[in-house]
């Protein structure tokens, strides 16, 4: 709570600001890419004109997509201040950046380039994620970038509005490299847990799960499957429907000429 407040602070500060729109300041979302845990990630792109002290990014998302974290990169790495402030309930983020808090801290150089990258897990049946900028109340937010005027022989600080409308980026535009098992999540679980993978091609899977003898517990996939990344659930049943004891299991994909075996754990 206190750094979403430090936020709300910070930008009600200096909302007063002269608003100018830029054509030239832009934020957009780039081309999505999976991970190998079956996440959506979405890399976040500004092009700004002037070099940047602060940003304000209210963001709103797809009903199916959940936020699993935001992760800054080097590009605003001189940034004392980094927030992401998330609501998966309510479908947003507001995002917060300022570069010198209590201490000197260079702004952000004008130019291009990534600033966070989001990590969407998707629902089933859902293959995009739709960004749409907010404004917000209470407290105030809106997509926002600052920067300091001196034209007039003193800092002034000068609000400059982005360039951005609804953006969707999609699953379905990248495939795997490779053949991967990804750790199951949650693990340990009870009862349930998901289990990543992925396939570079489409054709036969099987992902099985056995017990500490090397007994076959379930098959949970057994067919053709079309390439990309999926994810299945274990319910923590046998074949037979009926619920497994406490311990140590392993789940294992076999796919072409690819075979990986990893361990979880059921805690009841």
């Amino acid at each position: 709570m206190k750094r979403n407040v430090i936020v709300a602070v910070v930008v009600l500060l200096i909302g007063p600001a002269l608003v100018l729109a830029a054509d030239t300041d832009r934020f957009a979302a780039a081309k999505a890419l999976p991970n190998a845990d079956g996440l959506l990630v979405v890399p976040l792109e500004i092009t700004n004109s002037e070099d940047l002290t602060a940003m304000d990014i209210p963001l709103s998302f797809t009903e199916g997509a959940t936020l699993e974290k935001v992760e800054f990169t080097d590009r605003v790495k001189s940034f004392e201040f980094q927030a992401a402030n998330i609501n998966n309930e309510k479908r947003q983020v507001v995002i917060g950046l300022i570069s010198m808090v209590s201490k000197q801290a260079p702004d952000l150089a004008s130019g291009s380039g990534t600033i966070a990258n989001l990590y969407f897990k998707l629902d089933p049946g859902v293959n995009e994620v739709t960004l749409t900028p907010v404004d917000l109340e209470d407290p105030n937010h809106s997509l926002m970038f600052y920067c300091n005027d001196y034209s007039s022989g003193q800092a002034e600080v000068k609000a400059i509005r982005p360039e951005f409308s609804a953006i969707s980026v999609s699953a379905a535009e990248a495939l795997p490299m490779a053949y991967a098992l990804s750790q199951n999540s949650p693990n340990p679980f009870n009862p349930t847990t998901t289990i990543y993978f992925a396939a570079p091609q489409a054709g036969q899977v099987k992902v099985a799960v056995f017990n500490i003898l090397g007994q076959n517990i379930k098959d949970l996939v057994d067919g053709y499957m079309e390439a990309g990344y999926h994810q299945v659930v274990w319910d923590g049943k046998d074949r037979s429907g009926d619920a497994v004891a406490s311990g140590i299991y392993f789940y294992k994909i076999s796919a072409n000429n690819f075979s990986d075996t990893k361990k979880m754990v059921l805690l009841k």
